[in-house]
């Protein structure tokens, strides 16, 4: 057999333990549904089933960003936190921002954002830029290093994020966004000016 042959059938078996592995998964978060819905009478399980693989759907697609981001192998420790500061940076106006509107654009406290310019100003990534008309006010601003790395980043986690649809079509997806979105202002409207606004940051430094 030559090699394409042997290429093509080791990915047919690795995606047969995949899809083994999903309806596993699949099977344990239908259980776990019922198992709320047996505990609390009166539980909508279908509504429980959906936020558990909501949940699940992130931790799988924050491994795979880890795992492609150990093989990018950079020189530099990366965390989703960092990516999106950098992100944050990387699409904003001369690539700069006070730290205080970083903050209101991720969503996330002074003090995690003041820890994280620290890391990457460390690894030479962000620098610190004074504000000459007010001494209070800092900005960050990617170096050429830290533009170099989102560049290199960008194109991988866009990649990802596109497999993750692939086989949606047009309507599916938007519906799905539009599901999202829904979703977000339910949980929003039951904690008003907590989650409203910016991308968020689960994972700090």
């Amino acid at each position: 057999m030559n090699k394409v042959g042997k290429d093509e059938r080791l990915a047919a078996s690795e995606e047969a333990v995949v899809n083994e592995e999903q309806a596993e998964a699949e099977h344990v978060l239908h259980a776990t549904a019922l198992r709320y819905a047996g505990e609390l009478p009166g539980t909508n399980a279908d509504a429980v089933e959906a936020m558990l693989s909501l949940l699940r759907a992130d931790r799988v697609h924050r491994t795979a960003v880890t795992r492609e981001l150990q093989a990018l192998g950079l020189e530099v420790a990366m965390t989703g936190a960092r990516f999106t500061l950098l992100m944050t940076l990387y699409f904003s106006r001369d690539e700069l921002l006070a730290q205080n509107e970083i903050s209101r654009k991720l969503n996330v406290s002074r003090t995690n954002v003041t820890n994280l310019i620290d890391g990457l100003q460390r690894d030479g990534l962000v620098e610190r830029l004074p504000n000459p008309a007010d001494r209070r006010v800092s900005y960050a601003q990617l170096t050429s290093a830290g533009h170099h790395v989102c560049g290199v980043l960008m194109p991988m986690v866009t990649r990802l994020m596109e497999n993750a649809t692939r086989d949606f079509n047009t309507d599916e997806m938007r519906q799905f966004i539009d599901f999202l979105y829904r979703l977000q202002r339910n949980i929003s409207s039951a904690y008003p000016g907590q989650y409203a606004r910016g991308l968020g940051v689960l994972d700090q430094e």
